[in-house]
């Protein structure tokens, strides 16, 4: 009877401490930052401009009397919380491409109820979580509103990439704070 109660408490133990484990370890693929320059190309809707309020997409920025030929690109703004610790992240959710082409987000990020002391692009570090079918990722500098945190991040979509929707994770970690992942749907059409 012993045996079996000494048994019975080392199964309850294991199941309480594994239980809340995931079955799949999903990697975390750091995201290299590159300075180099955007990739010149013909104009696009998500080539980043330089503005007084930090970067931003050609398609966002608006000269007078001169017509945009493209919609805005929208973005949105997830919160994401660690601890004790809040931050806000406005980017573009879903993009839309063809293959062959490098696509640009840009990652605005603000701490709730405060500014980053030092909101260097060095104290951002981006991953992806799982695998990411041949996309390649890289991130450079962009510039915000003093106290935030702004990175672009670079998606190269290869030539020879199938149609359809690709899911991608993108972590961030903040002053050696992980925040988790936001997701992004590449829709790759022809």
């Amino acid at each position: 009877m012993k045996r079996l109660l000494g048994i019975l408490i080392v199964t309850v133990c294991l199941l309480m401490i594994t239980g809340c484990q995931s079955s799949v370890n999903k990697a975390h693929i750091p995201i290299p930052v590159k300075y180099s320059p955007m990739m010149v190309r013909a104009e696009a809707p998500d080539d980043i401009i330089p503005t007084p309020g930090g970067s931003a997409y050609r398609a966002n920025v608006h000269e007078v009397g001169i017509e945009n030929p493209w919609p805005s690109i929208e973005t949105v703004e997830v919160q994401l919380v660690s601890g004790s610790n809040t931050i806000h992240v406005r980017y573009r959710n879903n993009i839309v491409t063809k293959a062959g082409e490098t696509r640009y987000n840009i990652l605005n990020v603000r701490k709730e109820g405060g500014f980053f002391e030092d909101a260097s692009l060095s104290n951002m570090k981006l991953y992806s979580v799982g695998t990411l079918s041949g996309l390649k990722l890289s991130q450079t500098g962009g510039g915000g509103f003093p106290g935030t945190i702004a990175s672009v991040l670079v998606i190269e979509i290869p030539q020879d990439i199938k149609p359809g929707q690709y899911n991608l994770e993108i972590g961030l970690e903040i002053l050696g704070t992980d925040y988790g992942t936001i997701p992004c749907t590449i829709n790759v059409i022809q």
